[in-house]
């Protein structure tokens, strides 16, 4: 799965829970044919949320603290596997 991230204004930490907390309010509005799609990601957010070292990404790239601004895209390849790409580099995070 691939969800797209908005760096400009703040870590990879608070764009995910930003995400996951929009998915939550989504799914309860959706129509029941949206609601599979936004389960596997709110499930996979939430994963990502619990299984990353914050810390670590945030300290391997300005982008991932929110301190250049840009775009990043989070690849959810299984239950605490993750990709991270940002500026043409991929970032694979440690886990806690």
């Amino acid at each position: 799965m691939k969800i797209l991230l908005n760096l400009s204004k703040h870590c990879i930490e608070t764009e995910a829970k930003r995400l996951y907390e929009e998915s939550l309010k989504q799914y309860f509005k959706a129509p029941d044919s949206k609601r599979p799609e936004l389960e596997e990601v709110i499930e996979g957010l939430r994963n990502f949320l619990e299984y990353s070292d914050f810390n670590h990404l945030r300290s391997s790239h300005p982008h991932l603290a929110g301190a250049e601004g840009g775009k990043g895209v989070l690849y959810i390849l299984g239950e605490d596997l993750f990709e991270i790409e940002t500026d043409g580099t991929l970032y694979k995070p440690q886990k806690k």
